[in-house]
This record gives structure tokens, sequence and C-alpha cells, in this order.
């Protein structure tokens, strides 16, 4: 019994350190949409200002 909950313990370090790099690969997906999203309205801003 005691080897079996050894044995699970890296197994859940390994399952929350996935969980944390999706969290963060998604967060970063997100972040760099919501950039281009706003460098694009930026320079459509800037073409509308000087056309």
């Amino acid at each position: 019994m005691l080897h079996k909950a050894r044995a699970a313990l890296p197994l859940t370090k390994i399952r929350e350190r996935a969980l944390e790099g999706a969290f963060f690969s998604v967060a970063l997906i997100a972040m760099a949409g919501w950039m281009y999203f706003i460098t694009l309205l930026l320079v459509r801003m800037f073409f509308w200002l000087v056309g």
C-alpha cells in the first residue's frame, strides 16, 4: 500500500506541472492574440489619421 502511494507521488507532480504548463501556454496564446489585435487597431488608427 505504501509503495503505491510513493509511486503515485511523481505522477501527481507530473500531472500538476502539465496542468500548469497547459494553463501557461493558453495564457501566452491569449496575450499574443490581444497584442496582435491592439497592434492592428493602432496601425489602422494611424493610417486613418494620416490618410
